[in-house]
C-alpha cells in the first residue's frame, strides 16, 4: 500500500511525523482470516493479504455523484473460509459467529486486524486498512475519494478539511484515521446529497468565489444548525471563526446560514 509523502523543511519535523511518533502503538493478530482491502483512487486498487484463507475475490465499483463532483470508489469483496470445515462466509463477523457456534473448542478468528478500521461516511460503511501515521483527511480524500474534503494548510489552521464526526465539526487533517474506527462522518458531499437548505442558500447568496474553502464552511455551519437551529449572526460568526477564505466571502456565509435556519424552522 502506498504511503503518503510530505516534503520536510530543513531542520523541522513534519506534522505527520509528530502525529505518527506521538506514542501511538498499534498491535493485533489475525487468526484464520483474510481481509482484502481496496485503496480507492482513480484506476488504482491495492490488495493486502493478512492470511491466505481467501479463495475468491470480486471487484465491485460504485460511482456516487454529488453536485459538481464525481467520486469512484473501488472495493474488493472477499470470501472468508473457515479453517476447520472450509465453509465460506462474506464477512469476518459471520466467520467468527460460525466458528463459535460450530467449533466451540477451536480458537475463534479475531476481528482485531492491525490497522483495520470501519468508517460510516455520508451514510455508507467503509472498511479499510490504515497506517498509524495517516490522518483522516488523507484517508477520506486520497483513499476513499471524497474530494470535497480539502486542505489549505495541513496544520489545522484553515478549516478547509472540516468534516462532521459524530455530530461535531472536526479538523480531519489533525485527527489520526486509526483513532476514528466506528465513527460516523458527514462531508459537504453528504450535505448536498441530502438536499439540505444550506445548499440553495449558499448558491443564492454567492458564498463562494474560487470555492475551495466552501466545503469546510458548509460542514461547519451544518454542525452549528444541528445543535442550534435558531442561531444569531454572532453565533454564526463565532462558529466560522476557524475557517479561512482567501476570497473574503465571510459576510455571505452568515447571511446564507441564517436563511437556511429560517427555512428549517428557526426564527
Amino acid at each position: 500500500m502506498d504511503k503518503k509523502k510530505i516534503p520536510k523543511e530543513s531542520g523541522e519535523i513534519t506534522r505527520r511525523e509528530f502525529l505518527k511518533d506521538a506514542g501511538l502503538v498499534v498491535g493485533g493478530a489475525a487468526i484464520g482470516s483474510t481481509v482484502l482491502l481496496a485503496a480507492c483512487g482513480p484506476g488504482e486498487v491495492t490488495t493486502e493479504t493478512v492470511t491466505d484463507t481467501v479463495t475468491d475475490t470480486t471487484t465491485l465499483t460504485e460511482t456516487s455523484t454529488a453536485p459538481g463532483t464525481t467520486a469512484t470508489v473501488t472495493e474488493t469483496a472477499s470470501k472468508f473460509i473457515c479453517p476447520y470445515c472450509s465453509a465460506e462466509f462474506a464477512t469476518l463477523a459471520a466467520l467468527k459467529s460460525h466458528v463459535e457456534a460450530e467449533h466451540p473448542a477451536e480458537p475463534a478468528p479475531s476481528p482485531e486486524v492491525e490497522g483495520l478500521i470501519t468508517l460510516n461516511v455520508n451514510g455508507k460503511s467503509y472498511e479499510l486498512s490504515v497506517e498509524p501515521g495517516w490522518d483522516l483527511q488523507y484517508v477520506l480524500h486520497n483513499k476513499l475519494g471524497f474530494i470535497d474534503v480539502k486542505t489549505f494548510c495541513y496544520r489545522g489552521a484553515c478549516g478547509s478539511c472540516t468534516v462532521i464526526m459524530d455530530g461535531r465539526p472536526i479538523l480531519s487533517c489533525m485527527m489520526l484515521a486509526i483513532e476514528c474506527d466506528g465513527k460516523t462522518i458527514e462531508t459537504a458531499a453528504g450535505i448536498a446529497d441530502a438536499n439540505h437548505p444550506l445548499i440553495p442558500a449558499y448558491i443564492n447568496n454567492h458564498t463562494m468565489q474560487c470555492g475551495y474553502c466552501t466545503p469546510g464552511f458548509l460542514t461547519t455551519v451544518k454542525a452549528l444548525l444541528d445543535r442550534n437551529p435558531n442561531p444569531t449572526a454572532d453565533d454564526v460568526v463565532e462558529a466560522i471563526a476557524g475557517n479561512m477564505c482567501r476570497c473574503g466571502t465571510y459576510p455571505q456565509h452568515v447571511i446564507a446560514t441564517l436563511e437556511a435556519a429560517e427555512e428549517l424552522g428557526g426564527a
